[in-house]
This record gives structure tokens, C-alpha cells and sequence, in this order.
């Protein structure tokens, strides 16, 4: 590449500020515009008078008028930023248009949607997705969300719409290693052995059945003196129980690969329901765009072909 040729184009900040006293007409004007001083945008157009040895305005009192110098330069600079204009906004608009962007649970965008992520970008190379862990309330206004996941026992907001995707069940589930290391599958001997591992996540509070709920309905024996492991993010209650420390209950939906991989393996066969569900949420009163319409409906097909 001949370097050279770079230098016989004009300062690019001071054909911007050129640029922008032809739009306004004034000095003051294109201060405004590019939110910089006065004096400034004077001292740019003085750089680029100096950078052509020649005046581009005629300056009488407070008006401006292009020399012809300046009208030769303003002939093709202005079209050229103009295209230049044109083009960026034609660019940042694709971009745009194929970014999606999702709030999920931290525990479901863990679990779930970092595992659905590449088989969506085979299938979609041509868009992009923004993933925001979050367990708040969703808010789209405030995060300019397109789509969000939650899990809630009350699908109801007003101005949004919510779409089950699953509903979830709880079971107690041990590592291998834990097995192995105990001798037995019965969950006394294997709690004697290790611990309660506790998912505190606060959408499940109150909501969600735990360890006396579960003893009181299939199990002849109380919580209370056995050693436990609080997690408020599901996700650290299962790495713990995988890593063979206790006995989790293992939330379905979640723990979907790891009981498919062997890295947990259920005890019994009793199982009890939650109150929440997972829901797919968007805006009532805002049509999702293309992109985000066309990932909901691959999300929805890849989610049950998962759970089949």
C-alpha cells in the first residue's frame, strides 16, 4: 500500500467541523452539532484553512460565506460525508436488526441456554445473541430486551406476554462418586455420609418444596441435625453436588445434561412438583422483531425436541 497518498488527505477532524458550518451555517451552529466549543471549531477550520493555504470563508461580522476555495471543497466533501452517512447508518441498521438480546435466570442461561447457543448459531449464522444473566424482575423499557426467560409461579404482568416452556419436578440425586463412597443408595445413610445441599435461589422462595416437604411425604425421619450446604444460585448446588459433597434436589429442567452425561444419578423414583414454571416473556404491546420472532420459534422447537 503507497502510504504517501494518506498524506494529501486533509485533517479529518477539521473537515468534520468544515463540514458541519456548512449544515449550520455558523460557527455557533456547528458547536452545537458536534458538541464542542466555539473556539474550537474556529481553531479546526483555521487548521484546515492553513492545511490549503487559502481561506474557505469570507468573514463579515458574524456571517459566513465560502470562498470559492471553499465551495470546490464543499462540492465534494459534503456528498462524500453524506455517503459516508448513509453507509454507516445502512451498516449499524443490519447490525442491529440481527442482534437479539435476552435476559435469563443466571441458573437456565448456565445450564440451558449456553448449551442451546451453538446449535442456534449453526442454524442461524447470521444473527447474534446478547445474553444478560439476571434474576430481577424483568424490565424491557430500562434493558432493552427483546426476549426474556423466567421462572415464576405467577405468569402475570401487565404489558407482557408469557409462554410456558416447561414445567419442572424436583428428586433427590447424589454424584457417582458419592455412591461409591458410601456403599448405599438409601438417602439416611447416604445424608449420614455428606450433606443436605441447598438451593436457596430467591424465586423459590416459599414456592419451591425442600428437604421437609420431602421427608414428611416419603422419608420417616426430620431434617433437623444433619449437616447442610446453602447455595443461593442453583448452579453452585449442583457443581457441589456433581463434585460429590451431598445430596441435591436436582431441579428437572436443570439438571437435564447432567443426569444425561452420568455426572448425577437420581435416587428412588419419587418425584414432587414445583410451583414455578419457566416462561419464554416478551412485550405486549411491542411485536418482536424478525431475529428475535425467528429464535423464540427455533428456542421452543429445540427446548422439546431436549425434553422428549
Amino acid at each position: 500500500m503507497d502510504e504517501s497518498k494518506f498524506q494529501d488527505i486533509p485533517p479529518m477532524n477539521a473537515m468534520v467541523s468544515f463540514d458541519a458550518v456548512i449544515k449550520s451555517g455558523t460557527i455557533a451552529g456547528a458547536a452545537q452539532m458536534l458538541n464542542l466549543t466555539s473556539s474550537a471549531v474556529s481553531q479546526r477550520i483555521k487548521q484546515l484553512e492553513s492545511w490549503f493555504r487559502a481561506p474557505l470563508f469570507h468573514r463579515n461580522g458574524g456571517k459566513l460565506e465560502l470562498t470559492e476555495i471553499g465551495r470546490q471543497l464543499a462540492a465534494s466533501s459534503t456528498t462524500a460525508f453524506d455517503q459516508l452517512l448513509a453507509t454507516t447508518h445502512q451498516i449499524r441498521s443490519a447490525a442491529a436488526s440481527s442482534e437479539i438480546t435476552i435476559s435469563a435466570i443466571s441458573s437456565f442461561a448456565y445450564l440451558r441456554l449456553m448449551e442451546a447457543l451453538p446449535d442456534f448459531y449453526a442454524a442461524c449464522p447470521d444473527l447474534s445473541v446478547t445474553l444478560d444473566a439476571n434474576n430481577s424482575k424483568v424490565d424491557f423499557r430500562a434493558q432493552s430486551l427483546d426476549l426474556a426467560i423466567r421462572y415464576t409461579y405467577q405468569p402475570y404482568d401487565e404489558g407482557l406476554v408469557f409462554e410456558k416452556i416447561a414445567d419442572e419436578e424436583i428428586f433427590p440425586c447424589v454424584s457417582p462418586e458419592l455412591l461409591e463412597r458410601v456403599q448405599s443408595d438409601d438417602l439416611k445413610t447416604l445424608l449420614d455420609h455428606s450433606a443436605m445441599i441447598i438451593d436457596s435461589s430467591p424465586q423459590l422462595v416459599n414456592v419451591q418444596p425442600g428437604w421437609q416437604q420431602w421427608l414428611n411425604k416419603f422419608e420417616d425421619f426430620e431434617v433437623e441435625g444433619y449437616k447442610s450446604l446453602r447455595f443461593n444460585e442453583y448452579q453452585y448446588a449442583q457443581k457441589t453436588a456433581i463434585e460429590g459433597h451431598g445430596v441435591l434436589f436436582a431441579r428437572s429442567v436443570l439438571a437435564e445434561s447432567a443426569i444425561a452425561s452420568g455426572e448425577l444419578i437420581r435416587i428412588g423414583e419419587h418425584s414432587m412438583p414445583s410451583a414455578s414454571s419457566y416462561y419464554l416473556v416478551s412485550r405486549k404491546d411491542v411485536p418482536l422483531k424478525p431475529p428475535a420472532r425467528e429464535f423464540a420459534k427455533w428456542f421452543r422447537e429445540w427446548f422439546e425436541m431436549k425434553e422428549a
